[in-house]
Parts: C-alpha cells; sequence; structure tokens
C-alpha cells in the first residue's frame, strides 16, 4: 500500500515534531531518528519538515510484506514514532520553574488518536499492545503488522553494544540463567503466551522441554512450541554429554511425544513445533544429522537457533534488557576462617 501525499505532509509534520502533539526533534535527531529505523538519510540542507518529507516519500516506495499495509520501512517508522520512551524523554526536559497556560507534557495516547484521524482515509490504525509496543492494522482486512515477519535490517549502535553485552552473558550464565533471562523474555516480547521455563530441578518431569508455550494465529487457533535449550556448542564429532547431537535428538523426540497441561484449557496438548536452541554453535552436520533421522513428517517439526541467530534478534528485541553481572564464585582460599 502506497500512502498519498498528504498523508505524507501529516507524518513528516509528526516526525519532526512540527505537530503539537509530538516532540520536537532538531535536525540531527531527526537523523538519528530515521537511523534507529534502519536508514541512513544525510540532510540536504533544507529545513527541518521539508527534508523529513522527502525521505518518508523514499521510504513510502520501498517492499511491503503485506499489500494491506505500508512499505516495511513506513511502519518501522510509524513503530518508533509512538514509542513511549521519545514522549517520556520529552516530558523530563520540561522547565519546572516556567509557568504555562496548558499542559506542556505530552502523552502517546494522545498522539496516538491524531495518527489515527490522518491515517483513516487508508483504512489504517495504529494500536499498543500489552508491552506499549505501537502496531498498524488495516481495519478492512484486519491484517496487522503484528502478524509480519520480523525484517532483517543492520544492527545499530546501541544494539552493537546490547548485542556485545549479551554475548558476554551467555559465555558465563549457565543454562537455566540462559533460559529463564533471556530466552524467556526474548518469546514474551515476540507475541508467544504462556512462555514457561520447566528448568532442572524436576528432570523426570522434563520430558525434553526446558521451555514450552504457545502462539495464537490470526484466526484466533493455538499453535504450541516447546525449546531444548544447551549452552554449548551442539556438534556430530563424537562428542559425549548432554550437547551430544544424538542426546539432542533423543530428547526432542522424546518433548514432541509427550503432551504439555495447558492451564488455560485444562487439557494436554501436543505440540507443534521445537526449537533446538543453543547458546553455541549448532554446526552443519549437526543438523544434517538429525535431518537424516527424521522422516519428512517430523522433520517439519523442528526448528533450529543458535548463537548467531539469537544474539541479532535479542540486540533488536531485548534492546533495554538489563544483564545484571552474575556473582563470581567464590574462590575458598581467600576466606578468612
Amino acid at each position: 500500500m502506497k500512502l498519498d501525499d498528504r498523508v505524507i505532509e501529516g507524518l513528516a509534520a509528526m516526525v519532526s515534531g512540527n505537530h503539537k502533539d509530538f516532540p520536537y526533534r532538531k535536525g540531527w535527531e531527526i537523523g538519528k531518528f530515521f537511523s534507529n529505523c534502519g536508514f541512513s538519510f544525510q540532510s540536504d540542507n533544507s529545513s527541518r519538515e521539508p527534508w523529513t518529507q522527502k525521505c518518508l516519500a523514499k521510504i513510502n516506495l520501498g517492499p511491503s510484506s503485506s499489500a494491506d499495509l505500508p512499505s516495511d520501512g513506513l511502519v518501522r517508522v510509524i513503530t518508533e514514532l509512538l514509542d513511549a520512551v521519545d514522549f517520556d524523554r520529552h516530558n523530563d526536559r520540561i522547565d519546572g520553574s516556567m509557568t504555562y497556560t496548558e499542559d506542556p507534557n505530552l502523552y502517546p495516547e494522545i498522539a496516538l488518536a491524531a495518527f489515527n484521524k490522518l491515517f483513516a482515509r487508508h483504512g489504517l490504525l495504529a494500536y499498543f499492545d500489552p508491552s506499549g509496543r505501537c502496531h498498524i492494522r488495516n481495519t478492512g482486512t484486519g491484517y496487522s503488522s503484528a502478524s509480519s515477519p520480523q525484517q532483517p535490517r543492520p544492527l545499530s549502535k546501541e544494539e552493537i553494544e546490547q548485542r556485545e553485552k549479551l554475548e558476554e552473558f551467555l559465555d558465563r550464565a549457565s543454562e537455566d540463567e540462559f533460559t529463564e533471562r533471556v530466552l524467556v523474555p526474548l518469546f514474551q516480547r515476540l507475541g508467544f503466551h504462556r512462555v514457561s521455563a520447566a528448568g532442572h530441578k524436576e528432570k523426570t518431569l522434563e520430558f525434553g522441554k526446558d521451555l514450552w508455550m504457545k502462539y495464537q494465529l490470526p484466526t484466533g487457533h493455538w499453535i504450541y512450541f516447546c525449546a531444548q535449550v544447551k549452552k554449548d556448542k551442539i556438534d556430530s564429532a563424537g562428542s559425549s554429554g548432554s550437547d551430544n547431537v544424538s542426546t539432542v535428538l533423543t530428547q526432542a523426540r522424546m518433548a514432541i511425544d509427550h503432551p504439555i497441561f495447558d492451564p488455560d484449557t485444562n487439557r494436554e496438548m501436543l505440540l507443534d513445533h521445537i526449537f533446538i536452541i543453543s547458546a553455541g554453535e549448532i554446526t552443519r552436520a549437526a543438523k544434517a544429522w538429525i535431518a537424516g533421522k527424521l522422516d519428512k513428517e517430523q522433520r517439519r517439526h523442528f526448528i533450529f537457533m543458535d548463537r548467531s541467530e539469537l544474539l541479532d534478534h535479542s540486540a533488536r528485541i531485548l534492546l533495554d534488557l538489563r544483564i545484571d553481572p552474575l556473582l563470581a564464585p567464590i574462590d575458598g582460599s581467600e576466606i578468612p576462617f
């Protein structure tokens, strides 16, 4: 869907902050805004709003994952535009010593209403999900950007820094810490429900499921997932222990064969898919070995996610996640008693 010039003009006023319900942005702040959306536009020394409109017009011509929504780039712009962090930052900068005839604070809910009034001509409606993230929906077909696949893009400077912190954390974390402090919030923000970590206290009841969750399709139906989580490299080169590829396959088959209990429906449900997740590398030989041991029906259940893919997703989606330093083990020789 391509937006008309009038909507692009109104959107430019919102991005630049010339609209009364949106935070004001200086020229360099507009450049940073587009950078956060994955674009590297260089200013042509024109005024703020006209330059912003030119950039948005270019983004409007980009590809779209759905004919019911604007280009993927504009969807990212809209999500960034209605991020509550920018409104909070604006409100924090207000000088408390000054006297205002009206409330000087800006509120995302009021900005959302102004945005929806502008975009109603295209049958588009923006809304906030329970986590506060903005999505856009086509009111005619009901298709939402929340259902669109995540589009790969270069990591921003802040995301690269977060990726490095996550990588350092994975080097030191145990399997349970990796699951509970990274995977659980990651899948929650991806839209999964009932994300539950099994832990390793009751291994006999785990049945190969370190994590289970469910996802609601746009039709309202539910599909069920579990994850087999490993801290170290998964290889087929004759290694032993819990990270041996044959052990992973045995545990994965056990997970598929044993149903999970969904407390929301009070029923046992069979799994639809299983993630094989490693904080290290999953070698191509290991993937090929597992695929060779499965028939076509079984193979469709398995999804692999190794360290590199996991870090890229987590750096973008968990940008604000605090990874507190893990406590270092105590050296007994330094205890004075």
